[in-house]
């Protein structure tokens, strides 16, 4: 027996689900040499569809491989190499959309923002799926992207008002992990090195050269199909179908009455005879051919390759790929690539089986069998050499430990991804769009951007696209959010004109918001109609005000004007009352009828609620004067209207106004609310020159 060294062999397990496999081999140059291999079967069925269920006894047959080859090549083995079922991974397809406010041109941190949103939306997707499992995403890849939904390769530069993207991301349960190094610590080994079984497969049979090829790997094993993607030299996606070989077996067990293991003996002959022979379990030999065992089975293959196609194409945009390569046991069923071509559209060719006579650079000194299940044992060990390291990446983001899987070449947006930070604390969210209308037009101004993330690399600025390396030390200060714009009436409309009415100075244009006037300190609000009102003539200035004409003269420096007098800045105008003749006695009897008619509709008004009752009441022991000859005015705003009052004897309350405004108090549509000045009051307060008042209903 050749001497060698252990400090240069690499010693790597397969731990299937009907099988556990051991290689031993060391590198020569750019080759894998193969030195020895052992292969051993579960007892009992320890392990099912590729997850292991009873450590102690997996840990068992590990043992026994370990000793087989520790035995025959002399050496202790205390290292090991392993790799995480494929099937293990969770793979989910999710759609994110980002819109714009306007015809946007497309940056890469659009699309890096878009990408980091869907990442969250799978993760979201997975944590409702599986609730008491603790997942981690293994990678994740774009299927397509979309511009105002045409399909783009690259959306980098485009202009559009939306960006939407389909895109896989991948999880790995951390269970997973924890039984396989559960079973190899059990069996007195350290794991130096792990990777994945799709990835450990391609790294055997698809050299790196073609992987720029949009391919496609199955491993059809006992418990499960597992498949893996490449395209643009990385793997992209992963996913699984929970049929495989032991769906067959299963089959033959039923039809001919045998054991498991006689059922997987029938299944094995039936690739290298075309006559196979076994016994039953009643003890009845038996004989038939290929084509018998067939008929029995390709149904079976018929639904599994059927399957499996489907998530191919699932996870590759649904377009087939350019190839399939099929590995594991079950790839040597009965017409197994012949089908999936078919179900995929390819040509039959296109559908290769690989076993260990095409691996390249690779050299066999042991022996082993020529078959498609032993591709995966044998690429644990060349991922291995050829990466000398974890296939697992460890990085710091701001001071948190983060395991990232090396399926690619790894960038801070996988750390910050693993980490869970969330997009909007990378990418800021825009403030949000001020619309409104302007004298009819749609008017927009837009929210602040926001300042995005800043990202330092072991001290040094980066970008979120930037390569890192396990040890990497990486800090993320989260970006400040865009706020919505504040804006004015001021900021919008200058002022053209000051005009001073009796005490009061208006700013000209006037401007009235949603039909109310309004002060240029007025803060624009979303969905505003906003309506500038110019004002160049005193008609149109008292028309504005809901003063009246009659009975009064507007005078500037002492001379009348006339309703069409141009207004000039810095005006100062005052109101002149002209006196009238005393009313005759059948006027004052027709304005006495008028206000005892609007005091009976006050009261009927009012008791709706007991508040206004006892006002009402109040009023009706109020002497109400008759009006006197004119000789001054009271102005009242109401409501955001000037109303000028005839000064009398007698003080005006505020049960008074309602002879001067639009309030129909006959149908009640509330409580009543009176304020003034900005306070509540009452129906019996006196009023004075200059008072604000508010009245509304509060329902």
């Amino acid at each position: 027996m050749k001497a060698y060294l252990k400090e240069t062999l690499c010693f790597g397990l397969d731990i299937g689900t009907r099988t556990v496999v051991g290689v031993v081999g060391y590198r020569d140059g750019d080759q894998f040499i193969l030195v020895d291999y052992e292969c051993r079967a579960h007892e009992e069925r320890a392990m099912m569809d590729g997850q292991i269920h009873d450590i102690q006894k997996v840990a068992r047959v590990v043992y026994e491989v370990k000793l087989a080859l520790e035995k025959r090549l002399d050496i202790i083995l205390e290292e090991v190499a392993i790799a995480a079922a494929g099937r293990s991974l969770s793979t989910q397809m999710v759609e994110i959309v980002q819109e714009f406010d306007e015809v946007h041109e497309v940056t890469l941190a659009d699309i890096h923002h878009l990408e980091l949103e869907g990442v969250e939306k799978a993760k979201l997707k997975q944590q409702e799926m599986s609730t008491e499992t603790d997942y981690y995403c293994v990678a994740y890849s774009v299927v397509q992207y979309y511009l105002e939904d045409y399909v783009m390769a690259n959306l980098e530069g485009h202009k559009g008002h939306q960006i939407k993207a389909r895109l896989i991301a991948t999880f790995l349960p951390k269970q997973v992990i924890d039984s396989l190094y559960s079973v190899t610590e059990r069996a007195e080994l350290t794991v130096s090195h792990l990777t994945l079984e799709p990835i450990a497969a391609i790294n055997a049979v698809i050299p790196e050269q073609i992987r720029l090829l949009n391919l496609a790997l199955v491993d059809i094993g006992a418990g499960t199909s597992d498949i893996a993607m490449t395209k643009e030299g990385s793997v992209v996606a992963y996913g699984m179908i929970p049929n495989a070989g032991d769906e067959v077996t299963e089959a033959i067990v039923h039809k001919y009455l045998v054991d498991f293991n006689m059922a997987e003996s029938i299944k094995k002959q039936a690739t290298e005879k075309e006559t196979i022979e076994f016994t039953d379990i009643i003890g009845i030999s038996h004989s038939i051919t290929k084509q018998e065992l067939g008929e029995v089975i390709l149904p079976i293959i018929e639904t599994m390759t059927c399957q499996i196609a489907e998530r191919i194409l699932k996870l590759n945009g649904d377009v087939a790929p350019n190839a399939v390569f099929c590995v594991g046991g079950g790839s040597q069923m009965f017409e197994v690539t012949k089908r999936l071509a078919k179900h995929l559209g390819l040509a039959e060719e296109r559908v290769a089986l690989r076993s260990t006579e095409h691996l390249v650079k690779f050299k066999d000194e042991a022996g082993m069998m020529n078959s498609p299940e032993m591709i995966t044992p044998l690429g644990i060990c060349m991922t291995m050499i050829q990466d000398k390291f974890s296939q697992f990446t460890f990085v710091k983001v701001n001071g948190k430990k983060v395991q990232l899987l090396n399926a690619k070449k790894l960038t801070i947006l996988d750390a910050i991804i693993a980490v869970g930070i969330e997009h909007s604390a990378i990418f800021p969210k825009k403030g949000n769009t001020l619309m409104f209308k302007m004298n009819g037009e749609r008017q927009r101004i837009k929210g602040d951007n926001g300042v995005p993330a800043s990202i330092l690399l072991n001290g040094q600025e980066a970008s979120i696209q930037e390569h890192i390396k396990d040890g990497d030390d990486i800090q993320v200060e989260l970006a400040t959010h865009g706020v919505t714009p504040e804006v004015t009436i001021g900021n919008l409309v200058d002022v053209e004109k000051t005009i001073k009415l009796e005490d009061q100075s208006y700013e000209l244009p006037f401007i009235r918001v949603n039909d109310r006037w309004v002060n240029r300190d007025y803060k624009i609000l979303a969905n505003d109609t906003v309506e500038v009102v110019a004002i160049h003539t005193l008609e149109a200035l008292l028309s504005a005000l809901d003063i009246s004409m009659a009975n009064k003269c507007i005078t500037k420096d002492f001379k009348t004007l006339d309703a069409g007098y141009s207004l000039q800045d810095g005006d100062t105008l005052l109101i002149d009352i002209i006196p009238v003749k005393e009313q005759s006695v059948e006027s004052m009897e027709k304005e006495e009828v008028q206000l005892e008619e609007v005091q009976s509709e006050e009261t009927t008004a009012h008791q709706t609620n007991e508040l206004v009752d006892k006002e009402v009441e109040e009023i009706s022991q109020v002497e109400i004067h008759e009006p006197a000859i004119l000789d001054e005015n009271l102005y009242i705003m109401v409501n955001g209207k000037n109303i000028i009052l005839p000064k009398k004897e007698s003080e005006y309350i505020l049960a008074s106004i309602f002879d001067y405004i639009e309030f129909d108090l006959s149908k009640p549509q509330g409580t009543i609310q009176l304020i003034k000045n900005g306070e509540s009051t009452t129906l019996i307060d006196v009023l004075h020159d200059g008072d604000i008042l508010e009245i509304y209903w509060k329902k």
